[in-house]
């Protein structure tokens, strides 16, 4: 009995996680990436 709860414990959670990435993936391709553009100074240099 217990080997049969613990089996299926992680049957549950394979498939949480396995929805979670699938979720991540979706919503990840919605948004176009944007660029950071901000000048930034760094020690040493002149400009």
């Amino acid at each position: 009995m217990k080997a049969m709860r613990r089996k299926r414990l992680w049957m549950a959670l394979a498939v949480v996680i396995g929805l979670f990435l699938v979720l991540a993936w979706y919503d990840g391709g919605r948004e176009q990436p944007r660029l950071i553009e901000q000048p930034i100074t760094l020690p040493g240099t002149t400009q």
